[in-house]
């Protein structure tokens, strides 16, 4: 599947390889802001959602939205790991995980979150980087909502979010889509 999107009107194309709503997860690898090798995992002994969330430069462009998404998520009442993922170390890393309350600051050194879950750019000015994506992954581990607009521009969905959030939170049976 070829997805196409755009950032300052510069038409740009996805990595083949996707995941979609309803499949498990994938673990992957990723640096942390340390420097360390982590493993990502899909579920989590204490049933805790995850959400991975992805932009492909940090800049002015997409400064103000990474801030208040990680200002949402600060109030959530229920576990949720959240992490932010770049394609490699941003010169800001320090300020930025300084500013950050609820994310844990990534870096898909290892290529392993972009081509599992299909956020790798192909080609353009922002060949190799990771698009702007968002994916909560239900207690079970399976993919439950993505957000991943097509214009780099435009927002991710709050409101959206906070939808998914809650039925995420109320359907999980605790058995898998697959137990």
């Amino acid at each position: 599947m070829e997805f196409e999107l755009i950032y300052k009107n510069e038409p740009l194309r996805l990595c083949d390889d996707f995941t979609d709503v309803g499949y498990m997860a994938d673990n992957f690898e990723a640096m942390d802001f340390f420097g360390n090798l982590l493993e990502i995992k899909r579920s989590h002994a204490n049933k805790a959602m995850t959400l991975l969330v992805s932009f492909p430069i940090y800049n002015d462009d997409f400064k103000d939205e990474i801030l208040k998404l990680d200002a949402f998520l600060s109030h959530l009442q229920v576990e949720v790991y959240c992490y932010l993922i770049f394609d490699f170390m941003i010169p800001e890393a320090i300020v930025l995980q300084n500013r950050l309350t609820k994310f844990k600051l990534l870096f898909d050194t290892e290529n392993e979150f972009g081509s599992m879950y299909g956020t790798k750019i192909v080609n353009g000015s922002l060949k190799d980087r990771l698009t702007k994506s968002l994916f909560l992954i239900s207690k079970d581990g399976a993919i439950f909502y993505i957000d991943m607009p097509k214009d780099l521009d435009k927002s991710l969905d709050f409101d959206h979010l906070q939808i998914e959030l809650n039925r995420a939170y109320t359907v999980y049976t605790g058995v898998g889509c697959h137990g």
